[in-house]
């Protein structure tokens, strides 16, 4: 997402760097992620990076300056700000490993080329970070150790279950939680005030909002829908009950984009749109800001990290907004979403696995770890349960909410979260995404049309790639 930096370069967005229109990858690495026939490659070792990754990748390194002679070195890819500060702090503090962290490119840059450099079995790095979606896409071809062994499993009780679910397949644990993205209602106080708009508890309360908005104001929308940007789409879908994969590993998942559940979240924000009750304009970029500012949108389903990355943004209605739960199918209910977050994975064939699994259990489940990361270069919204749980944590207030105090909500919200499993097509996923819901956009296709075509489109992919598929 770096159609506008100001969310992503300042450290508040969990997917910063993920392109607004991802890059399609090359062949190879699209293979790479999602071909069974990879499988059975599980006895190749890859040579890992060290000084040589930071050389294919072009691009510099932090972190390992001032280690001690003889400690055992370590590679990491990341790209998330912040990261530098959290390395430096632990080559510090655990003098026996040095940490060397280079920018390989964010998000799908970074998957390509761990991609190559795997089938090219040399130049990986020792730790990677990747996002939860992309984790099934590396576990399936083996590319990552199993830190099972290692003991990292003994940091489950220290993470929110919606985070640890999502590094775990069956009795295997491929990653260490970071962060999560919880959803929440982020909603203009103001514009809510001036129109008499209670916050809205349930979807068809939302829409009773939307219409009462926009009959008071034809200018005004109840907030803004992008259906080009997958991964909220998908978190609102989860938090809809209509989450389209299901996948427990193996070659056999899930794709269904055209049951009652999904039509019935196509239909309501295609109805929306129709009205000209939530706006389409892109993710983070200038429109969007403008919009949220103007008061021609009066809410924002927003992830955690987007508060602090928002108030960047926008400068009329600072101190306006307030979090509230999303608007649920049915009172009562707390059903949640997670849009983004990152995990840290030892990438297979390292020598050093072990002081790899060290590294990142202390960086995603440590007190230490997470005062930088939560800091105000990282921003990033804990999955850490001690942080998450803590009141000073809870009762932290951003000038773009005035004397409110957004983590109350977004906090819960995380301990709402279901567990859901991606599958091991999200490189695919994403960038067909793009070109098959830009009419949604466009308004020459409406978004249970865009649905339909995109099921047939990733049944078609699956099975082509050796999966058996279900559908409904």
């Amino acid at each position: 997402m770096t159609t506008t930096m100001s969310e992503y370069s300042t450290g508040r967005g969990r997917l910063r760097g993920r392109g607004r229109h991802w890059a399609v990858a090359t062949g190879a690495a699209v293979l790479a992620t999602a071909v069974l026939a990879a499988c059975g490659s599980s006895g190749d070792t890859a040579t890992p990076g060290a000084s040589g990754a930071s050389s294919a990748s072009g691009t510099g390194a932090s972190g390992g300056a001032g280690c001690r002679s003889g400690a055992t070195s370590l590679t990491f890819w990341g790209w998330s700000a912040g990261y530098d500060l959290v390395v430096k702090q632990f080559n510090r503090t655990h003098p026996d490993i040095c940490v060397k962290l280079e920018n390989a490119g964010a998000a799908n840059d970074e998957y390509v080329k761990l991609s190559d450099a795997l089938k090219a079995h040399t130049a990986t790095p020792d730790v990677a970070q990747l996002e939860y979606f992309e984790l099934p896409s590396f576990e399936i071809t083996k590319s990552l150790v199993d830190l099972t062994p290692y003991g990292v499993g003994s940091a489950q009780a220290t993470e929110a279950p919606a985070a640890w679910s999502q590094v775990t397949q069956g009795s295997a644990q491929y990653a260490m939680p970071v962060d999560l993205g919880p959803l929440a209602l982020y909603y203009n106080s103001a514009a809510f005030t001036k129109h008499k708009i209670a916050v809205p508890g349930t979807w068809s309360e939302f829409a009773a909002a939307a219409d009462t908005l926009h009959a008071a104001d034809p200018k005004a929308a109840i907030t803004n829908f992008d259906p080009v940007d997958a991964q909220p789409v998908l978190a609102m879908m989860q938090q809809y009950g209509a989450f389209p994969f299901t996948y427990s590993g193996g070659d056999t998942l899930g794709i269904n984009f055209t049951g009652p559940a999904q039509t019935a979240f196509a239909n309501f924000w295609q109805g929306l749109i129709d009205k000209k009750e939530v706006t389409t304009a892109a993710d983070f970029s200038p429109a969007q800001w403008s919009d949220l500012d103007s008061g021609a949108d009066a809410a924002r389903i927003s992830p955690a990290w987007g508060p602090v990355g928002m108030q960047g943004s926008i400068k009329k209605t600072i101190g306006s907004w307030r979090a509230a739960p999303v608007p649920q199918q049915q009172a009562g209910q707390d059903a949640g979403g997670n849009w983004g977050g990152s995990t840290l994975a030892v990438v297979k064939g390292t020598p050093h696995a072990k002081e790899a699994a060290q590294f990142l259990q202390w960086f995603g489940g440590s007190a230490d770890a997470w005062q930088i990361l939560s800091g105000d270069v990282a921003g990033a919204f804990p999955g850490y349960l001690p942080l998450l749980n803590a009141a000073d944590f809870q009762s932290r207030t951003l000038p773009i909410s005035g004397t409110s105090q957004p983590n109350k909500v977004f906090a819960k919200a995380a301990l709402d979260l279901k567990p859901i499993q991606w599958p091991p097509i999200m490189t695919a996923a994403l960038t067909q995404w793009t070109s098959t819901f830009a009419g949604v956009t466009k308004g020459t296709e409406t978004l249970p049309q865009a649905f339909k075509t995109f099921q047939q489109q990733m049944v078609s992919y699956a099975k082509a790639q050796g999966f058996k598929v279900t559908e409904g």
